[in-house]
């Protein structure tokens, strides 16, 4: 694409998303960089249409951005927007804090893209199995039930009820054993040891303790660790969507997807977390419930992701710059979080 249908483009996604209403080219007549004639515009508007970067949405000279348009905007749009200084004191007002429970922290994350973005905000909790263990606790509950729980050195807790007929000196010994062997390790390098453990036939394995402490670890490395979601702004999203005109049936359709999160939740899984800004646009996304809207998302670490959720006609550039602050700064908390618990994270 030379530079003039470039310019083209860019200034009719810009103008669209900033409007709504479809751009002219007696309107681009204004735009600096084009001294050339109306005729010219349109010509290169009818090139861009054959091309499907835009289309004619009904009869008129107006024209709006394809799904293919979108997608040469954001790929374009490499100089992220600035937040303003309000916004950017914002963010750090709202990570003053010492460390948290880190479902709280992810729900105040999603909250602070939603308030910046004006859309819908999320964040996918981290991968357990990414973390390192922190502490094992093994409670007695009665005769025949322990209640098993694992704490990463994130914070992140999964416990579990599991049938096992143990006294509460058993119980203290094989706490002992287990934190001893297994603290600092990761759910998959624990798996491993487990695996190995019952591939021995002589040694520790006839140690009835440490045979015991093993079975249980199998038990509990078996836990829950699905990944959740944190979600807000769904009023924000909802109203861009009947905003756009968009039918009822679209938007039972959104409230499905985000009110079921497993089919959302896998989708997220399926992208790669990476810590650069990336962006899927309408059948972009592996949800068909999805195709109208954009996804700006990137990876904060330990599989985790987070990013906002608008309808195609968003601001790239404010949805690109806060997520790029907020995750970058999500992800230095959790680092100063790992090393030093103590340490105040301003």
């Amino acid at each position: 694409m030379d530079t003039r249908k470039r310019l083209v483009l860019t200034e009719i996604v810009d103008r669209y998303i900033k409007t709504g209403i479809p751009v002219s080219s007696q309107q681009l007549m204004t735009v600096q960089g084009l001294s050339v004639s109306s005729a010219t515009i349109r010509n290169d508007m009818k090139a861009l249409e054959q091309s499907g970067h835009i289309q004619k949405p009904y009869a008129s000279a107006g024209r709006v951005p394809s799904q293919v348009g979108y997608r040469y905007f954001a790929d374009w749009l490499l100089e992220l927007g600035e937040l303003s200084h309000h916004e950017n004191f914002a963010v750090m007002e709202s990570y003053e804090f010492r460390q948290q429970e880190i479902e709280s922290l992810l729900n105040r994350t999603a909250l602070l893209l939603a308030s910046l973005t004006g859309l819908l905000g999320f964040v996918l909790t981290p991968k357990l199995e990414d973390t390192q263990l922190k502490h094992i606790s093994l409670v007695k509950v009665d005769e025949d039930t322990v209640l098993a729980m694992v704490v990463s050195d994130l914070g992140m807790v999964e416990s579990r009820f599991i049938r096992a007929s143990l006294s509460e000196m058993q119980l203290n010994e094989i706490n002992a054993l287990l934190q001893n062997q297994l603290q600092g390790l990761s759910l998959e390098e624990i798996r491993a040891r487990v695996k190995q453990f019952f591939e021995l036939e002589t040694g520790d394995w006839v140690n009835p303790h440490i045979r015991a402490a093993f079975t249980l670890l199998r038990e509990i490395i078996d836990l829950r660790t699905a990944q959740r979601l944190s979600l807000e702004g769904i009023i924000n999203l909802l109203r861009r969507v009947f905003d756009d005109q968009s039918s009822e049936d679209r938007a039972r359709e959104l409230l499905g997807v985000l009110e079921d999160q497993s089919a959302l939740i896998d989708s997220l899984k399926d992208v790669p977390a990476s810590d650069q800004v990336q962006v899927l646009i309408g059948t972009q996304n592996k949800l068909s419930e999805l195709k109208d809207y954009s996804m700006v998302f990137m990876g904060y670490g330990y599989s985790g992701i987070l990013g906002v959720l608008g309808p195609m006609r968003m601001d790239y550039g404010r949805c690109f710059s806060a997520t790029q602050y907020v995750g970058n700064r999500l992800r230095t908390i959790l680092t100063l979080s790992e090393r030093s618990p103590e340490v105040p994270l301003q």
